[in-house]
């Protein structure tokens, strides 16, 4: 896994945001997403050698906006490294 490439194409999208909180967006919290205003959306898929989501029903995206003032990037479903393994 070459997490480099990751991390270079989310940096790419986000420009210049500098995170302020990371959210795992699991059971029962989804609907924050809702609250997060000036959303950039990144599906797991479009990342280079980044895990997607192997849950049918899933998203798997990440969520870049603001809540409260703050910037925050949330995981709308988590990823499970196990099941890639």
């Amino acid at each position: 896994m070459n997490y480099k490439e990751s991390v270079n194409f989310i940096k790419d999208r986000i420009g210049d945001k500098v995170i302020d909180t990371a959210i795992v967006l699991g059971s029962g919290l989804g609907v924050l997403k809702d609250d997060i205003k000036n959303k950039i959306i990144i599906n797991y898929k479009d990342i280079p050698d980044f895990p997607v989501s192997t849950v049918e029903g899933h998203v798997g995206e990440l969520i870049i906006g603001e809540i409260s003032g703050k910037t925050i990037i949330a995981m709308n479903r988590k990823i499970s490294l196990l099941r890639r393994l």
